[in-house]
């Protein structure tokens, strides 16, 4: 055998396994790269179903909840797609029965929290939802007109829930006569209000309530204890016993923030 069959014999076999080795590591790379995205799809629809679940829990606007109900779906759909051929099978984020009875049943409406960690985590779920209908316009699922309005009522039941809370909190405090607590409260519920960029009917006939509570805590009026205080008491009320007494003796009732 001449020097260069000897060199085709023994580089031949050589170059067929880096061949090999390449295309392999190709089919990995790609393979590792629809994984990355199908779990960056995954943990963002993960995220909205927590919203929408929470959702349920403080509003019952049917429309939107069934709009998110579909953009999970949608992303779902995506995830499956991004996945290898061989993950696909069985692979969906969450169980859509369960969420679509849960939605079919209908969302309820809350008017006040009990914290302001509350307050923050009811934000935060809300912004998640609001930044979701961005596609469904672009993929016509929605009209542009349909997600402004949901986007509005969204932006302006969260901030009526803020200031409900922070209402309540203050009317609670009337009650136990701290009147400089109280004022923080309405106060802070009247800044929210006002710094609010959107006009709707009930926003300046709130102000103009929250000034007079402010001014009566000062005149010597008294508040009478309204709904909102009276769902804050629900709320916040104590472990009790059988017979309806606290099971601690010393517990303390006030407000921690």
């Amino acid at each position: 055998m001449s020097s260069i069959g000897l060199v085709i014999a023994i580089a031949l076999p050589i170059l067929l396994l880096l061949l090999i080795f390449v295309v392999v590591a190709k089919k990995q790379q790609k393979s590792a790269v629809q994984r990355g995205q199908a779990r960056k799809v995954k943990e963002f629809a993960l995220e909205l179903a927590e919203a929408l679940e929470f959702l349920l829990k403080v509003d019952s606007h049917g429309e939107i909840q069934c709009l998110i109900l579909e953009r999970l779906r949608q992303l779902d759909a995506t995830y499956l797609s991004a996945l290898p051929k061989k993950e696909r099978e069985g692979a969906n984020i969450i169980d859509f029965d369960a969420l679509e009875n849960k939605v079919k049943q209908g969302g309820k409406k809350k008017r006040v929290f009990k914290s302001d960690r509350e307050i923050r985590y009811a934000k935060k779920q809300f912004s998640k939802i609001i930044k979701s209908f961005a596609p469904l316009v672009k993929n016509r699922t929605a009209s542009e007109a349909t997600i402004l309005e949901f986007r509005r009522y969204l932006r302006i039941s969260i901030l009526e829930m803020e200031v409900d809370t922070f209402t309540a909190q203050g009317d609670v405090a009337a009650q136990r006569g701290d009147v400089t607590t109280a004022s923080g409260y309405f106060k802070a519920a009247r800044k929210i209000l006002i710094d609010f960029n959107m006009q709707y009917p009930e926003k300046n006939a709130r102000i103009r309530e929250l000034a007079k509570k402010t001014a009566a805590l000062f005149n010597g009026g008294e508040e009478q204890q309204g709904s909102l205080a009276k769902e804050l008491s629900k709320e916040e009320q104590p472990d009790v016993d059988e017979n309806g007494f606290p099971l601690d003796p010393n517990m303390d009732n006030k407000q921690n923030f």
